[in-house]
This record gives structure tokens, C-alpha cells and sequence, in this order.
């Protein structure tokens, strides 16, 4: 019997705690199904347990540091949750891309974003989910959440930040996929 739930791929660079988030939820909820995961560096110890303990059926692709076609098969959208290397001209013309960035774009485009905000003094801090183009972090888009930054240090604006990518991220996900 084949599934009619949507088919993604996931691009990451680090631990990949968003991603851990987004599998965790998924499992739970099921609205598409996860076909691979590639990453440019080692995928965490935490996502492969995962994976190995729900039994899900996920490809893995490490240390790639080129993107091919084929760690994407017949998949309907990839999302970029933390993946810091430039995304080739031909996926981004053969599949759907979406990216979560750590800033409300247009403002702090590329690195070292929490840094930027606080040497400008930014009163509020979010993501963004945007298309991914060929302009870097210019694509159309999708959705933004954001909250107060109360203290002006990095490490405190970094941790409220991944809880608020924590929290929202799957449901503007599945809010996109519907």
C-alpha cells in the first residue's frame, strides 16, 4: 500500500537538535515520512539512537560535502535545519528547498547572526523559514517567530533562540507541508 504522506530529506551541518526535535515530534504525529538525512559533518550520536530505537527507516549520509541528486530520490521537499555549507544550483533548481535561518530575514543574511544583533541592538531575536534560491538566504518567505531579547550575551540569546526553534519549527513545518 503506498503512503500518500509527503517524502523530505534533511540537510545538517551539526548536532542537529532541531532535527532531533522535528524526528521526535514526527514519530509522534506522523505527517510525512523522513527519507534521509545528509549532513557535511558526522550526524550526532543522539539522532542515530533515535533512529535505531523507533526502527525508522532513514538513509544517512555523512561527511558529504557535495550534495547529489541521488541522496534525494523521489522526495518532495528538502529542508536546510542548521546546514552550513552553500546549497548547489542544480538541486536548488531540481527540488523544493526550504531553509531554517537564525534571524528574521532580510536582516543578518549569512554568519554570526546572534553576534550581529546584539552589537546593533536588536530588540527582538527569531528564525526564519524561507525558499531557498540562489541568493543566499533570498528566497521567498514562508514564516518568522520572534520574542524580546531581555539580556545583551551571546550565549543566553543563542539558548533562548534554540528553544524557540525548538518549540515552533514543527509546526510551521507541517503548517508549510499542508
Amino acid at each position: 500500500m503506498k503512503s500518500n504522506k509527503k517524502k523530505l530529506s534533511f540537510l545538517i551541518s551539526g548536532r542537529g537538535s532541531n532535527l532531533l526535535e522535528i524526528l521526535v515530534r514526527n514519530t509522534k504525529l506522523n505527517y510525512f515520512e523522513t527519507y534521509s538525512i545528509v549532513s557535511n559533518n558526522l550526524i550526532s550520536k543522539e539522532i542515530k539512537k533515535f533512529i535505531k530505537n523507533n526502527n525508522l527507516n532513514i538513509k544517512l549520509y555523512e561527511n558529504k560535502s557535495n550534495l547529489r541528486l541521488s541522496y534525494f530520490k523521489n522526495i518532495n521537499l528538502i529542508f536546510s535545519v542548521g546546514y552550513m555549507k552553500f546549497i548547489n544550483t542544480k538541486l536548488i533548481n531540481n527540488i523544493k528547498i526550504i531553509n531554517l535561518h537564525p534571524s528574521l530575514l532580510p536582516k543578518y543574511k549569512g554568519l554570526l547572526t546572534h553576534k550581529r544583533m546584539l552589537i546593533n541592538n536588536e530588540k527582538l531575536y527569531g528564525f526564519t523559514i524561507h525558499e531557498v534560491s540562489e541568493n543566499l538566504d533570498g528566497g521567498k518567505i514562508i514564516s518568522q517567530k520572534s520574542n524580546k531579547i531581555k539580556l545583551s550575551d551571546e550565549i543566553y540569546l543563542s539558548s533562548m533562540h534554540k528553544n524557540l526553534e525548538h518549540n515552533f519549527v514543527y509546526k510551521e513545518l507541517i503548517k508549510y507541508l499542508n
